[in-house]
């Protein structure tokens, strides 16, 4: 490779860090006003993926000489590096419904990019600038992942993103033009390598989700995971955009071949699910828990089975074929149209598929739909492979409920010996699975024990409801705050769950109407196998029930209740943890009624003891008087403000807020720009930190 080349190549790479890095920020901030349920994240997503489709289209436009590429390349890197920078500002400028367009233009600029470059370009260089922009997005989600996000928040994330868009603009002029003379003009493929181009990238997409929601139920959801996963998905189909430059020597069989293969290897994949769990044991048996992330790197490669990098390698073909090795002036509408493909692969995946077909018949329609694209654009021998893959997926062993229900990944640091048969029996330890809904946003499950009719409620492996241990402070969530106001005539619950703080509160004459928030239909079917403890809320007329993000719904209704009871799951979880910052809790204060009062779930376990404290004085900062109830001893607790324990209160708080004042102390914020909650408490999970905790509050009596 020629230094020049070498140097535009290292410019891919930074383009792709940028680009990765603004969609990760952008992302973040958007599920701030939109919500974090299915419907608007697959909506932020799939207007950015649109931008990068008619980006692509786009470039057949583009014109000019030698000298002309390299400006209209960094003319584009600019522009969105100059979004990126007053993309908060446009946020706040911008009203709710128009929101989840802001994306938009930039993403329109940066899917553009790298076609504007291609078209000056030998099959082959174009190629080598997409494996190394590609490469250049895994470095994007891994440093925003683990580096710039936790350290510098979502601001600084964003401007060091920027700054690496202008750096590779104000290079790529300075270096100047790697490619022919007069970049040639666009010519449209044939529809059917077009309609092939479209395939790949709606099953990659479809793919990418069912791959994401397996990381939320056998890794956990957290945000280091999910990064993680998202860079193993990248780097294989780097890896595979490279191998496809020059492999197979026919660019037919490399677009047919690597379709098929992506089909059939993501089938291979699905054939190590049920094993995962037992995988995970011995990786942490290995490992321990701080380097356990590399065996969740192992596993999701595992689960992937190199389908991404077939992926790679049939757009490698498509573009070898479209070009027969002489320029790269097709790579706008493959581009485009692969990008549209996965619009439409992401949307119809999260939104439809999954929820509607489970895991392993939505693998097995994408891989048959894989396959099915090979016979656009290679020959006859081709045909027959849809019939090959289907046969396959139907022998696909069924998905292990069980084994994904009890959340082997949050519990194996509590086995003394996490082998496979500790895992096993632990999985299987009488008790029988009564319900379990792949949801648009999480899997959701309900176990009954055999011996004590103990029934619960897990969301991706985390226990959030029972009707043993975890009555106390489902019950307390509804009935001391409700004691607490002066009139709650108004209440609203955020997280329905098991349904039994939403009867609490409703067992209180004086409430004249309560709104449930619950994110994930699913979790409303699954409720309401504790009817016979939660005493019916959705069946009360006064119960409004609305399937929305709380938050969003709080920001955009500018309703005010007398009491607000807020009991979402662990702050540690991605999408979670906006509902445990400084700007969340304003907004519910904005929303209660004079003499309101807002009362906090918070657990003991799943963070260190500066993440607790960190929770204790964010909320403190905003409500002021805080009072703290222990619910569970040594496992839940309660933060109530807006108002003293009444005399006949169910319990009496364990802090005052000179006590909670103390529990505080002093020091960093949890906030939409930091959540460091969301960063740190991860690191916590399979220690036991609720000792540690509850010592805190003793010691702050």
């Amino acid at each position: 490779m020629t230094q020049r080349a070498l140097t535009w190549s290292l410019i891919a790479v930074a383009s792709g860090a940028a680009a990765l890095a603004y969609e990760s920020v952008w992302l973040r901030r958007l599920s701030v006003v939109l919500g974090g349920s299915a419907i608007a994240a697959a909506w932020t997503l799939g207007v950015f993926m649109l931008g990068l489709a008619l980006g692509g289209l786009a470039a057949q436009a583009a014109k000019g000489d030698e000298r002309g590429v390299p400006r209209t390349y960094a003319a584009l890197e600019t522009f969105a590096a100059l979004w990126a920078l007053a993309f908060p500002f446009l946020l706040d400028a911008t009203p709710v419904s128009l929101a989840a367009l802001l994306p938009l233009p930039a993403a329109v600029a940066l899917g553009a990019t790298w076609p504007v470059l291609a078209r000056s370009l030998p099959a082959s260089g174009a190629l080598t600038l997409y494996a190394a922009n590609t490469t250049g997005a895994v470095v994007g989600v891994l440093l925003t992942t683990f580096a710039t996000l936790p350290s510098l928040g979502l601001r600084g994330a964003e401007i060091v993103a920027a700054c690496t868009g202008l750096g590779a603009a104000a290079v790529a002029v300075a270096v100047g033009p790697w490619g022919r003379a007069d970049p040639a003009p666009p010519t449209r493929p044939p529809w059917s390598l077009l309609a092939a181009a479209g395939i790949a990238g709606f099953v990659a997409l479809g793919l990418e989700v069912v791959w994401m929601r397996l990381a939320s139920v056998a890794l956990g959801a957290t945000v280091q995971t999910m990064g993680l996963v998202l860079a193993v998905f990248l780097a294989t189909i780097a890896v595979g955009s490279a191998v496809g430059r020059t492999w197979p020597r026919d660019p037919a069989n490399a677009a047919a071949g690597g379709l098929v293969a992506l089909g059939g290897l993501s089938l291979v994949g699905a054939i190590s699910w049920p094993f995962l769990p037992y995988a995970l044991g011995i990786a942490y048996g290995a490992l321990g828990p701080e380097r356990l992330w590399i065996g969740n790197a192992i596993l999701a490669a595992l689960w992937m089975a190199g389908a991404p990098a077939a992926s790679g390698l049939a757009f490698s073909g498509m573009m070898r074929l479209a070009s027969r090795d002489t320029t790269g002036s097709a790579s706008a509408w493959l581009y485009g149209v692969n990008s549209v493909g996965s619009m439409a692969g992401a949307l119809l995946g999260g939104l439809v598929l999954l929820p509607e077909l489970e895991p392993r018949a939505t693998v097995g329609v994408l891989a048959i739909l894989a396959a099915a694209g090979a016979g656009l654009v290679g020959d006859r021998r081709w045909i027959a492979a849809p019939i090959a893959i289907a046969a396959i997926a139907a022998l696909l062993p069924s998905w292990d409920a069980k084994l994904y229900a009890v959340g082997v990944h949050l519990r194996v640091s509590d086995f003394a010996d996490p082998s496979p048969a500790a895992i096993a029996r632990y999985a299987n330890d009488n008790w029988e699975l009564e319900h379990y809904d792949h949801g648009a946003t999480a899997a959701v499950a309900v176990g009954r024990s055999l011996t004590t009719n103990n029934v619960w409620l897990s969301i991706n492996g985390k226990f959030d409801a029972s009707t043993g241990d975890d009555m106390p402070t489902q019950v307390l969530s509804g009935e001391i705050p409700v004691a607490a106001a002066r009139s709650p005539s108004s209440v609203a619950v955020v997280g329905l769950a098991s349904g039994v703080t939403a009867g609490a509160v409703l067992r209180d004459p004086r409430v004249g109407s309560l709104v449930i928030f619950e994110l994930e239909p699913a979790v409303v079917r699954a409720s309401h196998f504790f009817d016979h403890v939660n005493g019916r809320p959705l069946d009360d007329p006064r119960t409004t029930l609305l399937i929305d993000d709380a938050r969003a719904v709080l920001t955009r209704d500018p309703r005010r209740y007398d009491v607000i009871v807020s009991e979402p799951s662990n702050p540690w979880i991605s999408g979670i943890s906006s509902l445990f910052t400084r700007e969340y809790w304003a907004l519910g204060r904005a929303r209660l009624n004079d003499g309101g009062v807002f009362c906090q779930w918070v657990q003991l376990y799943g963070m260190g003891p500066e993440q607790f404290r960190g929770i204790v004085r964010t909320f403190a900062s905003v409500f002021g008087d805080v009072w703290l109830y222990e619910t569970i001893p040594g496992s839940d607790v309660l933060l109530v403000a807006g108002a003293p324990p009444p005399p006949d209160a169910p319990v009496q708080p364990t802090l005052d807020p000179d006590g909670v004042r103390r529990l505080a102390g002093q020091g960093w914020l949890n906030t939409d720009d930091h959540p460091r909650v969301e960063w740190e408490a991860p690191q916590w999970l399979h220690y036991a930190t609720a000792a540690d905790n509850a010592a805190l509050i003793e010691a702050a009596r």
